[in-house]
């Protein structure tokens, strides 16, 4: 148990420390830019006012990956807060055409483009090494015949490698300047007509002679006022023309200046400054993920009560996992605030969502076993839980946080209670994985085959009433007076969060399947995700019957609990990403 504590601590500090190194923020004229006002501003954006934080974070990560823009400061690349670089890649994209910018997501993909490169000698071994590392390609390198050949191969496999090529020319056509002027719709529309598409800073000048307007710039022209229109472009212009120049001072004072006057065309159509700040101070503060190192020394701690039963360790790690609860909750209120939606529509939402749930549930458990030996466990299983999945949002990229609309088939009240049910079974059983394998380390170092003597939320009963002094039974008097050996705990506490995660998972599965009757017709199709979510419930249906009949409950409970999990984890990763279903939205 120390060495695993000893080994969390190191890890943690050096996580902890690449993350203070990371959030630096850069100097020159990126880091004399304010781009604050712009914040506080609306994007219209796939059906939805975005503030421009999010907005721009979206398209820089679509072009450039997660990694971002780097930029040139002092001699030294550094990468770009997504704001400062969608604005740069517009306005000076001649600073970018030799940069390794475009983002090719498929490493195996990226070790067969860059070996052809380097047998062209078109590429040198340093950049090929920090291509296959990153997965950032200058374009022109996209373009020689070694990587057209290529691509042309890729695109004719539909299933593993299609994808990644449409990937990639969406990021090249997405960087032009033009399409990134075209998508930054700042302007309400001037007909005041809520369903009519933003207009971009582009559509306030007439269109040249020998050209076609735009929808965006006939309504600008037919409907804005003109001496409105002009002031509004030539702030535009003004900052364009700072921004070129590298003059902060100036570019900051017009932006202010644009911002402040756009709403002008429209104010009843645009979203209140509260919201907009709150969705940019979201992201500009990572989500709020970066709980899970609160959560990681709430872990520590409470791994120090349970090995050594120190009452300060038990209070201490309480008190952390109740700071990193309020951080949890502030992320989700904060989410729903913003979407104007419960947050359990995307993977990232859906994985955030989850283990909330967890900890929530966590709570009245921890306290019905307060002067118990199942006193910890139940915390320490939501924090792993949280920790892991809140890590996974912050550094899995595929876990994108932003903000968007839901499709229309969710738009149901099943979304609310199928789902929420789901997630939460999917939460315990992560909880019930972690004391599973702090039952099989305590038989790996020599426990011997120890298993709780009752079910686990008749135990966890047993314990509320041995914690009132209200004890009727063998066992209640066992759990009150501390005699149960840490196998029995171990073995009782996810024995609770497998009854209880079973009993949701069905309930859910039912849920399931009447949404599936009332948007598709049919309560069952064989979906995967459906079949998974199945299995799942099936492994912990083994599980609840060899228990009846196996000598060894504590060993088969605790294998089987984590075969579970397995399966739950295949549900969620390899179903999502990998195997296209009727659930691929989600």
């Amino acid at each position: 148990m120390a060495g695993v504590v000893i080994g969390l601590v190191i890890t943690g500090l050096a996580t902890w420390t690449s993350l203070l190194r990371s959030s630096e923020t850069p100097g020159g004229f990126v880091g004399e830019v304010r781009l604050g006002p712009l914040d506080r501003a609306a994007v219209y954006n796939r059906g939805r006012l975005k503030s421009f934080k999010s907005f721009a974070s979206e398209t820089v990560s679509t072009i450039a990956g997660p990694r971002g823009v780097r930029v040139e400061v002092d001699g030294e690349l550094v990468f770009a807060p997504a704001d400062f670089a969608y604005l740069d890649l517009m306005l000076r994209p001649e600073r970018y055409e030799d940069a390794p910018l475009i983002h090719l997501g498929n490493k195996p993909m990226r070790q067969q483009l860059g070996a052809a490169l380097l047998r062209d000698g078109v590429a040198s071994e340093e950049e090929i090494r920090r291509f296959v590392d990153t997965g950032q390609i200058a374009e022109p390198l996209l373009f020689t015949p070694s990587a057209m050949q290529l691509f042309n191969q890729w695109s004719s496999d539909l299933i593993r490698t299609r994808k990644f090529v449409d990937r990639l020319e969406g990021a090249v056509n997405l960087r032009r300047p033009e399409a990134l002027l075209s998508l930054l719709r700042v302007i309400p529309p001037p007909n005041h007509d809520p369903k009519t598409p933003w207009l971009n800073p582009g559509e306030l000048f007439p269109v040249a002679p020998g050209q076609t307007p735009t929808p965006g710039q006939v309504l600008a022209m037919e409907r804005m006022e003109p001496s409105l229109r002009e002031e509004i472009a030539r702030r535009w212009v003004a900052f364009a023309q700072a921004w070129r120049a590298g003059d902060a001072t100036t570019a900051n004072a017009r932006l202010a200046e644009f911002t402040a006057r756009v709403r002008e065309v429209s104010p009843e159509l645009y979203p209140s400054e509260s919201r907009m700040f709150a969705e940019s101070l979201y992201f500009r503060i990572g989500s709020l993920v970066w709980g899970w190192v609160i959560y990681l020394a709430a872990v520590l701690v409470l791994l120090m009560a349970v090995a050594w039963r120190w009452p300060g360790a038990r209070a201490l790690g309480i008190g952390l996992f109740s700071v990193a609860f309020v951080v949890q909750t502030a992320a989700l209120l904060l989410r729903w605030y913003i979407s104007g939606r419960w947050p359990n529509s995307n993977m990232f939402e859906a994985v955030t969502t989850s283990v909330w749930f967890g900890a929530l549930l966590a709570i009245p458990m921890e306290y019905a076993a307060r002067k118990t030996p199942l006193k910890n466990l139940f915390l320490i299983g939501a924090a792993v839980a949280s920790m892991a999945a809140l890590m996974s949002a912050q550094f899995i990229h595929r876990l994108d946080p932003s903000v968007n609309n839901m499709m229309p088939i969710l738009h149901d009240l099943w979304l609310y209670i199928h789902t929420n049910v789901i997630i939460a079974a999917y939460a315990l059983i992560a909880m019930a994985a972690v004391t599973a394998i702090l039952y099989l380390l305590w038989r790996l170092f020599g426990g011997g085959p120890a298993h709780a003597r009752l079910g686990g939320t008749e135990m966890l009963i047993e314990a509320s009433s041995a914690a009132s002094g209200r004890a009727t039974t063998a066992t209640g008097r066992r759990l009150a007076s501390s005699k149960a050996s840490l196998g029995e705990v171990f073995d009782g506490a996810t024995l609770v969060m497998v009854e209880l995660s079973f009993i949701l998972l069905w309930a859910g599965i039912i849920m399931g399947a009447i949404w599936a009757d009332h948007s598709w017709g049919r309560p069952w199709g064989w979906d995967p995700k459906e079949v998974f979510a199945l299995n799942t419930f099936l492994v912990y249906l083994v599980l609840i019957h060899i228990r009846l009949k196996t000598r060894d409950k504590g060993l088969w409970t605790a294998l089987l609990a984590l075969i579970g999990c397995g399966v739950m984890l295949f549900n969620w990763i390899v179903i999502n990403f990998v195997i296209a279903g009727l659930h691929s939205y989600a």
